[in-house]
């Protein structure tokens, strides 16, 4: 997990699991949580890139990421070209199209909790070189039928300057 990604939930609120398939979620209702499902929409916000260069000589490759050591391998070894230039792409995969926050029975509307796996994309850190990478957990409110997630950049999205 990366230091953008290590909120930890205040030792008051409670902890909001989320299941991301059909047999743990429907294991969670019968054990009498409500799943509150979600779809799992990629967001556009969020994204990684790689450039590819390929030595001429032995066809090995090199996946890169970072902007300045491509330059540099290019500089460096005239063997290496530009096979795939920049290129964005979304990083994350999840099993299923989409997910459940797993809501207690007893939970109060008014309620600040933790969600410890975000089903929604919300930018949890950026690059000056252009990558984004999505938040895992944030705090919400139960409003009675959904969670109005607190997320604000402020407190939650960091930069890396690089």
């Amino acid at each position: 997990m990366a230091f953008w990604n290590k909120h930890k939930p205040p030792k008051e609120l409670r902890v909001i699991k989320t299941a991301r398939d059909e047999e743990s979620i429907n294991n969670a209702a019968r054990d009498g949580f409500k799943p509150l499902i979600k779809k799992v929409e990629p967001s556009n916000k969020i994204y990684s890139k790689y450039s590819i260069i390929q030595n001429q000589q032995t066809g090995e490759i090199k996946v890169i990421g970072d902007m300045r050591c491509r330059e540099w391998d290019l500089r460096e070894n005239n063997d290496f070209k530009i096979v795939i230039d920049w290129t964005n792409y979304y990083p994350y995969e999840f099993k299923s199209p989409f997910a459940a926050y797993l809501i207690p029975p007893d939970i109060k509307i008014g309620e600040r909790v933790f969600i410890e796996d975000l089903i929604e994309d919300f930018v949890g850190a950026f690059w000056n070189q252009g990558d984004t990478w999505r938040l895992s957990g944030c705090e919400a409110i139960w409003t009675g039928s959904k969670l109005k997630i607190q997320y604000t950049p402020k407190m939650y999205c960091s930069r890396i300057i690089g």
